[in-house]
């Protein structure tokens, strides 16, 4: 072999191990790198797994008011009467008057009253005087009544109570016993109030201030909300007084006599757009 060739043959060979080297160094760096973004593909996707869970229905974990306008697909919450807005109401009644409470200085001319005149209902503006006594024989404190220039239900002091005559629902019977709902139209849809409890016109339940009275309203058969759940009942009822739109919103609002006591008085305003009910009373035992 000539030494040229020789020289040819180690250069040649030089250089395919500096080729062999380099792609050697290569290859490893492509497998490091293939390697690498198969890992970070795997996380991603592991990531995505935890970021993004199956879908559930929620519907139930939703917090619904308790309204009367609350679509039929939501779940709706109890709220009991006794979750009630006190010092809003006043009744064309006796008062007594004790060193902080004086009746005469809690209704004033912006106060508004539900009175029943020609066949009607109307809310207006307060239209009353007040009558003193200087002794109740039964308490023998004073008093103070008062006495509405017309045919009032009930007075009171609640911003969403619109003024002007009231569209309203006749009925008969102001007692609901349990097994006899009573179902009225209003605004071509279909109400029905059903209750469940005790049994007013037995003296035996009459009597009994433990006793449970609870009233349940439906629209178009869906259930919408418990307007009574009393568990007081000492020779009382609770009595239907008032079905109509006093908030002038297109849906029914109650008033009720709901005494725990004979010797309380007590009425529950329950609007379509409030989750509490506004509760009045006053006391008048010896």
């Amino acid at each position: 072999m000539k030494r040229s060739d020789w020289s040819l043959s180690t250069s040649s060979l030089a250089h395919y191990c500096r080729f062999y080297i380099h792609m050697k160094k290569y290859g490893y760096l492509l497998l490091f790198l293939t390697t690498a973004f198969a890992c970070q593909n795997t996380s991603n996707d592991k990531q995505q797994q935890v970021e993004i869970p199956e879908q559930q229905d929620s519907i139930g974990e939703h917090i619904q008011t308790d309204s009367l306008s609350a679509s039929p697909k939501e779940i709706i919450t109890t709220a009991e009467v006794d979750s009630i807005i006190d010092g809003r109401i006043l009744m064309p009644t006796t008062y007594r008057v004790w060193e902080n409470e004086v009746v005469s200085k809690v209704i004033n001319k912006n106060w508004l009253e539900l009175h029943h005149k020609n066949g009607s209902y109307h809310v207006q503006s307060v239209s009353y005087h007040i009558e003193n006594e200087d002794e109740e024989p039964c308490s023998g404190l004073p008093t103070e009544t008062i006495v509405p220039k017309e045919d009032v239900l009930v007075f009171f002091d609640i911003p969403s109570i619109q003024k002007g005559a009231v569209d309203s629902v006749a009925f008969k019977n102001k007692i609901i016993e349990p097994g006899k709902p009573f179902e009225f139209t209003y605004k071509n849809q279909k109400y029905k109030l059903q209750a469940t409890g005790i049994l007013f016109h037995k003296d035996q339940e009459r009597n009994n201030p433990n006793a449970r009275y609870t009233l349940k309203l439906y629209k178009d058969g869906t259930y919408l909300r418990t307007i009574i759940d009393q568990t007081a009942y000492n020779d009382t009822s609770t009595e239907l007084e008032f079905i109509g739109d006093l908030d002038k919103d297109g849906l029914p609002d109650f008033i009720f006599s709901s005494p725990r006591d004979y010797e309380e008085r007590r009425m529950i305003i329950i609007l379509s757009a409030s989750p509490y009910a506004y509760d009045g009373n006053v006391q008048f035992d010896c």
